[in-house]
């Protein structure tokens, strides 16, 4: 009986607090990505990161929801194992309604490549309409779990032209910055 009461008590507490914040509504709130939608991996599991996703709540009247904590925010990735964490401070959103998140990546997007991984965004209970997606490339191109010379082999195969998975950079063109990410990673992985 006691066990029934707190839950009832915190599920109170809970919609008390988004009542106060307002609701958002899911067609006016967004979730987007930026600057430029992509990141690289390797297998090594260095943990590519992704800054930033931004979530923006607005209610109704499409009017900002100010003060909505971080872990109000829940986030469904599908194509990769990540995680996400608040790097808003106050990590709540703002004026604007918004809010920031950093995405780290473990190697399981290796065999994305050159995909995307799809994020979709939960504010309290309210499924965000929209979703957000970033494309995902990486060094280990032949997808063996090692940066090896068989990938070097199709980078350089690739170098000078706009073949979109290697150019890690995201610039349009496979050249010498992408060669210098590729180089970093060489050898990375389970390699023998």
């Amino acid at each position: 009986m006691l066990r029934t009461l707190a839950v009832v008590l915190v599920g109170l507490m809970v919609l008390a607090g988004t009542a106060s914040a307002g609701i958002p509504d899911p067609d006016l709130s967004t979730i987007s990505v930026g600057p430029d939608g992509c990141m690289t991996s390797c297998p090594a599991g260095e943990g590519p990161t992704y800054e930033y996703i931004t979530v923006n709540a607005r209610r109704a009247d499409n009017t900002p929801i100010v003060g909505i904590l971080s872990t109000s925010f829940f986030f469904t990735v599908t194509g990769g194992d990540v995680t996400i964490t608040c790097v808003s401070v106050p990590p709540e959103t703002d004026a604007a309604g918004d809010i920031q998140f950093s995405m780290v990546a473990d190697e399981t997007i290796e065999q994305l490549s050159p995909n995307a991984l799809d994020i979709q965004c939960m504010i309290y209970t309210i499924v965000l309409t929209v979703s957000a997606s970033v494309q995902v490339n990486t060094f280990d191109l032949n997808l063996n779990d090692c940066v090896d010379l068989a990938d070097f082999s199709m980078f350089s195969a690739m170098y000078l032209t706009a073949n979109p998975r290697g150019d890690y950079n995201w610039s349009g063109q496979v050249d010498l910055p992408d060669f210098g990410m590729f180089s970093a990673h060489y050898l990375h992985g389970n390699c023998p």
